[in-house]
């Protein structure tokens, strides 16, 4: 045998004998669950979430795609979160979860109401929300079209728009209800031609801050009420009445609405 074959030869055994020693180090041995500290779940209920998720012992950590992971997990358990995907070498991967924090209630056209997170993903479907009581009650939108727990309502940009900024002024999750427990959506009359429509944020306190919908941006409007309600409002007009912006420019309070 000559010495240019006896190269390939060894040159190729190291290779599988590398690809073996790969694949049996970076075999996954291991399946972790940690979750935050509002979600305990039973032994049971974690041997479900690992099979749901689609990882398999034994496979290749490198084979672990994370999208796939958090899609399996969130479309079997709608309340649940993937917070994260985590390989930690050599054998294990460990799978981050969290509870998702019920934040909305809105109807639904068969009269039932979702119950929606912050990013407005539906983690409940029920007839009545009355079980719910930190939540805030969205009236006056009825959502339209098929719907299931775990898919997401698009087509709400105000009520995106305004959960964003509201988390920017600390009213994350159950906050947003200590400080808005109601919105009312008050659809424009389409016989009227210049009237849009409305949204009518409920406080705690009693007065409502209004925002039209054909604003540039909804979130920021919501800012500027809020700043009006937190620095200049007496609390009697804190009680009732509304807070608006004048064809002028100028936030206002009145107490009725034009």
């Amino acid at each position: 045998m000559n010495k240019k074959l006896l190269g390939v030869i060894i040159a190729a055994a190291i290779i599988v004998v590398l690809i073996v020693v790969l694949w049996v180090t970076f075999t996954i041995r291991n399946i972790t669950l940690d979750t935050t500290s509002n979600l305990k779940l039973t032994d049971a209920e974690i041997q479900e979430l690992v099979n749901d998720s689609g990882i398999k012992l034994k496979s290749s950590i490198f084979s672990v795609d994370e999208r796939i992971v958090i899609q399996n997990i969130e479309k079997s358990h709608p309340s649940l979160k993937v917070i994260s995907v985590e390989r930690k070498f050599p054998n294990t991967v460990c799978v981050n979860i969290t509870n998702r924090t019920p934040v909305y209630s809105i109807e639904l056209a068969t009269g039932a109401r979702a119950i929606l997170d912050r990013e407005l993903k539906i983690i409940d479907i029920v007839e009545s929300d009355a079980d719910y009581d930190y939540i805030t009650r969205v009236n006056g939108y009825v959502i339209t079209g098929t719907v299931q727990k775990g898919g997401m309502v698009t087509g709400i940009s105000f009520l995106k728009e305004i959960t964003a900024e509201a988390e920017k002024m600390s009213f994350v999750n159950q906050r947003m209800s200590s400080f808005i427990p109601t919105i009312e959506y008050l659809k424009a009359d389409t016989n009227k031609e210049d009237e849009v429509s409305k949204i009518l944020l409920v406080t705690k306190t009693g007065v409502s801050l209004v925002i039209k919908e054909d604003v540039g941006s909804m979130g920021k409007y919501f800012n500027y009420a809020y700043t009006k309600y937190y620095t200049e409002l007496t609390e009697h007009q804190r009680s009732e009445g509304y807070v608006y912006l004048t064809e002028d420019n100028v936030w206002t309070w009145s107490l009725t609405l034009d």
